[in-house]
């Protein structure tokens, strides 16, 4: 993956994220949103080490 798919990725989680707040989501739906997006912030620092 690319960093550029990556960063669009981390975006769209974002705006998932603020989503997820908006609709008044529950703690576990948001957790996993989170997690996902952690990964992707993840992935992104490491490819931006190469």
């Amino acid at each position: 993956m690319s960093r550029e798919e990556i960063i669009a990725e981390i975006e769209r989680l974002r705006a998932r994220m603020y989503d997820l707040v908006d609709a008044g989501a529950n703690y576990d739906d948001l957790i996993l949103a989170s997690q996902e997006l952690d990964r992707y912030i993840v992935m992104y620092h490491i490819a931006a080490r190469f």
